[in-house]
């Protein structure tokens, strides 16, 4: 029987002396075996002829991947079959995949903590605090891009209600009773008393409330100071508070004051802060009073 390497599974011979005349690949180093009763043909998948070789052995062992293909002489001549393609994403696969976004996002939502912001601004007559420190005369302008105006409270409605960035009624407030201390005392005067509800998002997401001169607190005097600007909330591991108010003498504190005073003074400020906490903000002129807690989500109405 003539033996045709092209035509012939192969296999080293191990232990066998190479023949010093012997090629990369000389049929006295080769054998069939499929199975020890008969030899079988099987098509010859061999290392390239620039192969390294082994000085006792011969050439390397056929590549297990020679020509893109399982090679049976890696494989003990049984020919193993090739791994299936991965399946397709169907239509319906991708709409499932849809759907259980949509209902997990949904819960997700519906599951957000929603928070009832309570602020205090109040300042002290008599001018205190203007030779602390040197005034700019212009201080700027809070910037109102993004910010939502506050809407007016629901008349009658208990806590509230309504959607969020909706003023509270002042009766479902919890700071009346620090306010009503403050209106008593002779030494501070309120100039501002209000709160909302709004939902705690990250700090790229959440939008600044505008708080206008119009919920300036009567207070004592007939011209009280006017307080505006922007107060953002937003949620981390921490409640994260975002202050830029704008504060007004009053006539009375104006002309009282030496010639050449500004008229405006400016207040920012950024804090971390606990829920259910009272924070003090402080200025020269003025200062906060502002607490955060946790809150029933508020209607879409």
């Amino acid at each position: 029987m003539s033996i045709r390497p092209d035509r012939m599974t192969i296999r080293t011979v191990r232990g066998v002396r190479r023949p010093a005349d012997a090629g990369p690949h000389d049929p006295r180093l080769y054998y069939t075996a499929r199975s020890p009763e008969a030899e079988v043909p099987a098509p010859l998948h061999a290392d390239p002829p620039d192969m390294p070789t082994s000085p006792a052995y011969g050439p390397a062992p056929p590549s297990n991947r020679a020509h893109g293909r399982m090679n049976p002489a890696a494989t003990g001549g049984r020919r193993l079959a090739p791994r299936a393609p991965p399946a397709p994403q169907t239509p319906f696969a991708a709409l499932a995949v849809f759907v259980l976004t949509a209902m997990f996002g949904g819960a997700a939502d519906a599951a957000q903590q929603w928070y009832m912001v309570e602020i205090i601004v109040f300042d002290t007559p008599g001018n205190e605090g203007l030779d602390v420190e040197h005034w700019p005369a212009d201080p700027g302008t809070p910037s109102i891009e993004g910010a939502v105006e506050l809407a007016p409270a629901l008349q009658g409605a208990s806590g509230g209600g309504g959607r969020a960035f909706r003023l509270l009624d002042r009766a479902g407030l919890s700071l009346n009773r620090v306010r009503n201390t403050l209106r008593r005392s002779t030494r501070y005067r309120p100039l501002l008393h209000a709160g909302w509800r709004l939902p705690g998002l990250p700090r790229n997401a959440a939008r600044p409330a505008y708080i206008g001169a119009r919920l300036a607190d009567a207070g004592n005097g007939n011209d009280p100071p006017a307080v505006r600007g922007t107060v953002k909330v937003s949620v981390a591991r921490y409640l994260h508070v975002e202050l830029d108010l704008l504060y007004r003498l009053s006539g009375a504190d104006v002309a009282a004051a030496p010639e050449g005073t500004p008229t405006w003074f400016r207040l920012r400020s950024e804090r971390r802060m606990r829920s259910r906490e009272l924070h003090y903000i402080d200025h020269p002129l003025f200062g906060v009073l502002m607490r955060i807690a946790p809150s029933a989500p508020a209607s879409s109405g």
